[in-house]
């Protein structure tokens, strides 16, 4: 279920709605993973899940687009099919569902932010715990000394907040498009 912009859970409906957007926002990924690459916006998901979902649809949602970046990448963009790629994809995935749990976490803290303090705060938390499992994985995982590089860091966080403000354009044009009226509208509304 979604919560509407004061934090209260809704109806029926709202699972509904729900489950339309985890598929949406799915397909999403699917599209910028092909564009990306190895650069799948999972903060920017991260971040408005942990403002609009409940803590197990959002961890799901944050699954499903794991999962779905995983089979564009393995099926369709040639990743290696290595143990050190499998290991680098299983990190990725935990990357994804700690950076909800950190967003989730901050959300929930009584922070007395508005609506666009309390996504910025939420965003920078997934963020760094997003990053923070990826560097802790070279400890067990190769990888080069330019994969934390400032100029990869800086297109990591580009990327996802490019995609953070485009899902929240998309939320807002969602009914013009005959699709369900998504309660994202309220998380970035300057109050």
């Amino acid at each position: 279920m979604l919560r509407d912009t004061q934090g209260q859970v809704g109806d029926q409906s709202d699972t509904a709605r729900s489950w339309l957007w985890i598929g949406l926002l799915t397909v999403a990924t699917i599209a910028s993973s092909l564009a990306f690459a190895c650069a799948a916006p999972f903060v920017a998901l991260a971040t408005l899940a942990a403002r609009n979902m409940r803590r197990q649809e959002a961890l799901l949602l944050m699954v499903a687009v794991w999962l779905a970046n995983q089979v564009v990448g393995y099926g369709f963009l040639d990743y290696p099919r290595t143990v050190d790629s499998f290991g680098w994809g299983a990190a990725l995935g935990i990357a994804a569902v700690v950076s909800a749990m950190a967003a989730i976490e901050m959300n929930g803290r009584p922070l007395r932010t508005g609506p666009v303090l309390g996504t910025l705060v939420a965003f920078v938390a997934a963020f760094v715990a997003y990053e923070g499992v990826l560097m802790a994985a070279t400890l067990v995982l190769p990888s080069g000394a330019e994969a934390f590089s400032p100029r990869i860091m800086l297109y990591v966080l580009e990327v996802n907040v490019l995609a953070l403000v485009g899902l929240y354009v998309l939320s807002l044009i969602a009914p013009t498009l005959g699709l369900p009226r998504s309660r994202w509208q309220g998380v970035l509304r300057l109050q």
